[in-house]
């Protein structure tokens, strides 16, 4: 499980080719940075559970839960991200959804290291639920987090292609209200059997390959340093100061 970020006004940068001369060439957009947070979750059979979706705002409105095709669920945060009692909220989700599935053994859930994931409550309830909760190590989602390596990246790219036709064809602004309608399109392009089989594979969560994972993708940066120069001489004054901070 893990969460990514989308912004109603805005979508992935995209090249345009069109006549010299015209004015407007692009896909215009309102430019509303409002932040919505979706909570993904799939499964290593293939399957994906319905999403947590969180807008930003005090009170919940009941104009952000029409068109919900996804069944998802629907959660409110002052920024519009995650937090403790939203993540304790969701493991009990997760805990109904999964249930049946899991018959009666234990099952892994991976995440990566949001203090939303870590409170006492949530962990607790894991404890309690028979659930494991691994976290990935810092700074190495980009190798072992399959949803950052198979699946947003997809959903990114169907959110802008979806998100740009409802303009095109309504010319209305994309907002709460409508979100859902135009997010749910996306999900279900992007969520297949094929590419939810692809990120447990290329991690090699499942099935279990350490070799995935070479020893020399988890090397250390090299270190490098760099000295910079004025590009004209400069009075004495600064000069000396420049020598004195370079020096300690």
């Amino acid at each position: 499980a893990d969460e990514t970020g989308f912004q109603p006004g805005g979508g992935i940068k995209e090249w345009v080719l069109g006549p010299a001369g015209a004015k407007i060439q692009h896909q215009q957009r309102d430019g509303n940075h409002e932040n919505v947070t979706v909570m993904v979750t799939i499964c290593a059979d293939g399957e994906e559970l319905p999403p947590t979706v969180i807008y930003k705002g005090q009170h919940f409105l009941t104009e952000w839960h029409q068109n919900n095709t996804l069944n998802a669920s629907i959660a409110h945060s002052p920024k519009g991200w995650t937090d403790g009692v939203i993540g304790q909220l969701w493991i009990e989700d997760f805990n109904q959804k999964t249930h049946a599935k899991a018959n009666g053994h234990a099952w892994l859930l991976l995440v990566d290291g949001h203090n939303s994931h870590y409170t006492k409550d949530f962990l607790d309830y894991a404890r309690e639920n028979n659930i494991h909760v691994l976290c990935y190590l810092a700074h190495t989602t980009h190798i072992y987090q399959g949803l950052d390596m198979c699946i947003f990246g997809v959903l990114k790219h169907y959110w802008t292609l979806e998100h740009d036709q409802y303009m095109k064809d309504t010319c209305q602004e994309v907002g709460k209200g409508n979100f859902l309608a135009i997010y749910s399109r996306a999900h279900q392009k992007a969520l297949t059997p094929k590419t939810i089989h692809a990120a447990f594979q290329k991690t090699g969560v499942w099935p279990l390959n350490p070799n995935v994972v070479p020893t020399e993708m988890m090397a250390h940066s090299y270190e490098t340093s760099s000295v910079g120069h004025m590009p004209l001489p400069q009075a004495s004054p600064v000069c000396a100061v420049s020598k004195a901070i370079y020096e300690y």
